[in-house]
Order: C-alpha cells, then sequence, then structure tokens
C-alpha cells in the first residue's frame, strides 16, 4: 500500500431482501480508498455473507496490519432477528484489499469489537475484545495467544471465557451502562490508545452514546495506565442526532496524521464521519485524568 493510500471498510446496507425466508436490510462490508482521509473514491462490496454463520449480515469491521496481512475482525450475523446466541466475532484476510484470502468463525459466545494488537506483547499474540456485547453488562477483555491460527480454535476461546474475569480490563463504571471497542488500538509514548465506546443508562430508554479513550500498558495491556472519565465525543450535530438509529455516535477507525487523531465513527446508523484532536493533548489529558 502506498504511503498516501488510506484503505476505509465501512457497514453498507442493502435495499429490502428476502433472505432463508426473512425480509431484511442485509449488512454487508464495502472498500474504498482515499488519498487526502477524507474524500473517498471506488467504493465496492468487499465483505458479504457466505457461510451460515454470517447468512444474516457481516458488520463493523477492524482492522490491523500484522506480518505482511490484513485482519479484518468484524460482527458475523447467524440468526434473523439477531438475537445474542447468532452474534459473534469472525475474521477475513487480505493482504492488497483485492481480494479475501480466508474467513472464520472465531467467538463460540456472543461477542462484538475484536482488534489484535500490531505487534507482540512480550512474545504472544494480544487480542481485545467485547464480550457478552448483547449480554449486558458487557466485558473488555484481552487475550493471549501463541500463534494467530489459535483465532478459530474453539477449545481456546471456550476456556478463555469460561475465566472471563480474570481477562478483564475494567473500564465499565456502573453495571448499567455499556463498554464496547472502538478502534484498533494505537501505540503511543504514553502507552496503548484505546478509543472506545460508552454507553450510558444502556439498559433504559434514556441511553447516552458517548465515545471515551483509555491508555493501556504497553507491556501488560491489561492494566489501566490513564483514561477519560467523559465523552471526547457525543451525539450534538444534526447529522448525529438524525438518521435511521438516531442520537448515536460509534468509533470503528483511527489514525495518526501529522500529530493529531483521527477517529472515524458511525453517526446515527447513517454516515461515516471523521472527528480529530491533537494527539499530545489527549494523551495529557488521560495521564492527568488516571493522577
Amino acid at each position: 500500500m502506498g504511503d498516501d493510500e488510506c484503505h476505509l471498510l465501512y457497514r453498507a446496507i442493502s435495499s429490502p431482501l428476502t433472505i432463508g425466508g426473512e425480509k431484511l436490510e442485509l449488512s454487508t462490508i464495502g472498500h474504498a480508498i482515499s488519498f487526502d482521509r477524507i474524500n473517498f473514491l471506488n467504493r465496492r462490496p468487499f465483505i458479504t455473507p457466505e457461510f451460515p454463520w454470517e447468512q444474516f449480515g457481516c458488520e463493523d469491521p477492524r482492522i490491523t496490519y500484522m506480518d505482511g496481512t490484513y485482519y479484518i475482525f468484524y460482527t458475523a450475523i447467524a440468526s434473523w432477528p439477531p438475537n445474542p446466541k447468532g452474534i459473534a466475532v469472525a475474521v477475513a484476510t487480505t493482504q492488497d484489499f483485492r481480494k479475501i484470502l480466508e474467513k472464520h468463525l472465531l467467538t463460540p459466545f456472543n461477542a462484538k469489537a475484536m482488534t489484535l494488537l500490531p505487534e507482540k506483547i512480550n512474545g504472544r499474540f494480544a487480542i481485545i475484545l467485547t464480550a457478552n456485547s448483547d449480554l449486558p453488562p458487557s466485558t473488555i477483555g484481552i487475550a493471549y495467544l501463541n500463534s494467530l491460527q489459535q483465532l478459530w480454535d474453539q477449545k481456546f476461546w471456550s476456556d478463555w471465557y469460561a475465566n472471563l474475569d480474570h481477562h478483564k480490563i475494567p473500564l465499565l463504571r456502573d453495571p448499567h451502562d455499556h463498554v464496547e471497542i472502538g478502534a484498533p488500538l494505537i501505540k503511543t509514548k504514553a502507552g496503548w490508545l484505546m478509543v472506545y465506546s460508552y454507553i450510558k443508562n444502556y439498559r433504559s430508554s434514556q441511553k447516552f452514546f458517548g465515545v471515551e479513550a483509555a491508555l493501556l500498558d504497553l507491556n501488560d495491556p491489561q492494566k489501566i495506565v490513564g483514561h477519560t472519565n467523559h465523552p471526547i465525543l457525543y451525539p450534538e450535530l444534526d447529522y448525529e442526532l438524525t438518521g435511521l438509529i438516531p442520537n448515536i455516535v460509534f468509533p470503528s477507525g483511527a489514525l495518526v496524521y501529522n500529530d493529531n487523531l483521527g477517529v472515524y465513527y458511525g453517526a446515527a446508523d447513517t454516515r461515516v464521519c471523521l472527528a480529530t484532536c491533537s494527539l499530545d493533548e489527549l494523551l495529557e489529558e488521560l495521564t492527568i485524568q488516571k493522577a
């Protein structure tokens, strides 16, 4: 990939279809390319349902580059209407964003929003994911793998889930709230930067969607170095307040460019947006918040 190329994977929704006797608007994952990080060209379908475990939709991709391969983690929907038993994480791989090399179903339990750290931690691969994403309260946890082939080892994940409390990264401030991984983590001088969704009053009709940030220790990402106690982004503009599902902002991607952090997020389940801030100012705030 060229230095000026920015690849975007996004959730796209079809016109009404009938699949397995069910009428629905199917979620697929599209691809587009940009040379300025703002204007995207050549939009096309990229990840679409092929297997029973994703037959009712592929959603919310998160990308990590590792050893010549892009690992694209996404939500796979196996049942309709969607329910926790039919919502899990899958992975697709590519080397060029032209073709998919392989696909695998990963979690044998309800989960979303998985991401791979872009380098090994103490000799092992590190995965951060959201377990029980549709069985609140959700849990953000960490898993360590000896090889990337363990990603689709169902026994590995069953054993991991049986000890979920031991893998927890404790970002949830209230059991009535909800947390979910947003963008893949970014390595900074202060720690691993994680931008994530924090939804207040998740179990009520008064949900408040916000985006927060945390710093995780570079050598022990289960350890929180700093975190916000308030949203750094929340619905306030017209395109965030109105749409298919109003009053939602939800992060899925991030990059650093010219010392600024750019967060790509969905607004009202209708638009893809970009918000930016000074990376150094955010890291300073995170450090102060923890202190």
